[in-house]
């Protein structure tokens, strides 16, 4: 079973090789690692940086620890319950990114404050866990103007005015993400969670493989 934002204590450890491990769990630990996730750094470096962002003390048996710092980012879902519910979106066939925690800090911020008059600079990371964050992300009025980009971002455009469809890409144009993974490997809001565990399950085999340190 899933766990729970309101019956559930949001956590704050994770259990690796049956040893109880305390992770960081504030909101920005998780915003700095899916910006990271989303660089050009190469796969080894990511996977370092990601035991290190998220361990005070990095467990022995690294593969779990990240197997386990995934399940935090993912909010604690079930790998089964990731996939995307409605597969017969265009949105989702075609992979478009969403938003981006660095590139679109103001509106968020503008977002926060505005919604739940939240000061996302001076709030202290130990009153905001990342659960929490993401839950009222999620959960944002289509009034903000970070809502506005996602779906100007993300709209299907087909059999809209042609007008609108030049308005649409114009602004779509204008809010273009910049990091490499939107210009690589774009995932949407929806489908954060599973894309980025496959992909840091899939690069921890290649090295592995490689047999890196």
């Amino acid at each position: 079973m899933d766990a729970n934002i309101i019956l559930d204590r949001l956590p704050q450890h994770v259990m690796v090789d049956g040893k109880e491990y305390r992770i960081y769990a504030d909101f920005r630990t998780s915003m700095l690692f899916e910006t990271m996730m989303r660089s050009s750094l190469d796969d080894w470096e990511k996977l370092r940086q990601m035991l290190q962002l998220y361990y005070p003390v990095v467990p022995e048996n690294c593969q779990e620890a990240i197997r386990q710092a995934l399940w935090f980012y993912n909010c604690g879902k079930m790998e089964e319950e990731q996939e995307e519910k409605n597969q017969t979106s265009r949105q989702f066939r075609e992979n478009r990114v969403s938003y981006s925690f660095n590139q679109d800090a103001p509106y968020i911020y503008a977002a926060f404050r505005a919604e739940y008059g939240i000061n996302l600079q001076t709030i202290p990371s130990k009153d905001l866990h990342w659960w929490e964050f993401i839950a009222l992300f999620d959960a944002l009025g289509e009034r903000h103007k970070i809502k506005q980009i996602m779906y100007w971002r993300t709209c299907d455009t087909s059999g809209l005015p042609s007008k609108e469809v030049r308005r649409i890409n114009e602004l779509r144009k204008r809010y273009e993400l910049k990091d490499d993974l939107s210009c690589k490997a774009k995932v949407t809001l929806a489908q954060r969670n599973q894309k980025m565990k496959d992909y840091v399950n899939k690069r921890f085999e290649e090295v592995k493989r490689r047999g890196r340190p």
